[in-house]
């Protein structure tokens, strides 16, 4: 009797693919090298892709640009300037704002801006001015084609096999010298990272394990489908040898016959009676499917956590109720939502300020549910009746011009 041989053959196992070693181009190698830019901490083109092929990354950027840019805009008088902002000022930057774009609102260019601030950790404006040296103009630039320049003078953008310089807001009125033209200004918006003064880093690059974990989760699902649903299996026999013919006849059934195509059947000769052929499932048990899917929940949890997002914000419903649905929005708005439309408004408010010669009126996100005015509406008739709040006061945070009178300063 011939000794029984076991030998296990892996088909459709993609471990082990060669890899290409072929060197990428990078348009920025140069610049990196002779220091005219600075290479940002991350790869800026990776951290973008991870935006649009990790679902649970995009739904929680997607919710904090809605939140924070996406829910307009006001012009409201500065603190203690009420009876003194001049209304032209105010029509001059609704003019401004509402045309600084030919085919975008400004909500639109803010949205573009920190969708790669979310994405990449920087976002880039750039400021446009006519011929009389008047801003009349603000546009997104796509963060993964600019870099800074190493000195902090400006930025340079290469797109196509194009090079573009910017300046600071500010800044001197340097000639490009690619186009011979006086450089455009460069207004950039990061997330901090101690890391690098040059850039910022995203949120996402907490849970960078996460993303990937959930990706090959993805993809082990997409490879299980592609094949029927069948999973992968050992091939074991049992008293014979596998014959090469053999080896091909189940190699091309399971990559050619098997793919996209059920309720096929494989046909065997074996050698002899003697010899036993069986498929061995490799595939997860029941405990283990569900470990599988705790283990993409633990993932896409990671990534909430990073983000700081509630999951009533991206349509997770599990374990949710109204009160608590209603605090989770809350602290979302308060430490996370509020505190980067503070950081926006100061930087706008300071371009308005020292490039516009507008210190009466400031810019303001709007920020409030309807829910929250009524409170908000309350709480100013109560400040009202004892006195403490002036019609006008509560006028100008509403971002509405003062009354004047008698009665803008009493609370009757």
């Amino acid at each position: 009797m011939s000794e029984a041989l076991l030998k296990a053959y892996i088909v459709g196992n993609r471990e082990g693919q060669g890899t290409s070693q072929q060197l990428s181009e990078s348009p920025w190698a140069e610049a990196y090298e002779n220091g005219a830019a600075v290479e940002p901490p991350y790869d800026l083109d990776a951290l973008a892709a991870i935006y649009e092929t990790n679902a649970t990354n995009k739904s929680c950027i997607d919710a904090k640009v809605a939140n924070i840019v996406g829910l307009g805009y006001r012009f409201v008088p500065v603190a203690g300037q009420s009876d003194k902002a001049a209304p032209e000022n105010k029509a001059l930057l609704e003019y401004l704002w509402s045309s600084c774009h030919p085919e975008m609102t400004f909500t639109e260019v803010m949205r573009a801006l920190w969708t790669d601030v979310e994405s990449v950790g920087n976002g880039y404006m750039e400021i446009t001015r006519d011929s009389r040296g008047q801003i009349d103009g603000f546009y997104h630039v796509p963060a993964t084609t600019v870099r800074v320049k190493a000195d902090h003078s400006g930025f340079v953008q290469i797109r196509e096999g194009r090079k573009r310089h910017f300046r600071k807001v500010g800044g001197e009125g340097m000639v490009d010298p690619e186009t011979e033209e006086v450089q455009n200004e460069m207004l950039q918006f990061k997330k901090y990272t101690p890391q690098s003064s040059y850039y910022g880093v995203p949120d996402i690059v907490a849970a960078l394990s996460a993303a990937a974990g959930d990706r090959a989760a993805r993809e082990y699902n997409i490879d299980f489908f592609e094949y029927n649903a069948v999973p992968r299996m050992a091939v074991v026999i049992e008293g014979g040898r596998l014959t090469d013919e053999l080896m091909r006849q189940i190699k091309q059934y399971m990559e050619n016959e098997l793919k996209g195509k059920g309720h096929k059947t494989l046909v065997m000769e074996v050698p002899s009676p003697d010899t036993r052929l069986r498929f061995e499932k490799l595939s997860m048990t029941g405990s283990e499917d569900a470990a599988f899917l705790g283990y993409r929940q633990a993932n896409r949890d990671e990534i909430l956590m990073v983000h700081r997002v509630p999951p009533s914000k991206i349509t997770i419903v599990e374990n949710a109720n109204l009160a608590n649905s209603r605090d989770q929005d809350k602290t979302f708005r308060e430490q996370v939502v509020r505190p980067e439309q503070r950081r926006i408004e100061y930087r706008l408010n300071t371009l308005i300020r020292e490039q516009l010669g507008i210190g009466d009126w400031e810019f303001r996100f709007r920020e409030m549910d309807l829910g929250e005015e009524r409170e908000q509406a309350d709480i100013a008739n109560i400040y009202a009746e004892i006195g403490a709040w002036t019609v006008d006061e509560i006028r100008s945070k509403l971002g509405m011009a003062p009354l004047g009178g008698d009665e803008a300063n009493t609370g009757g």
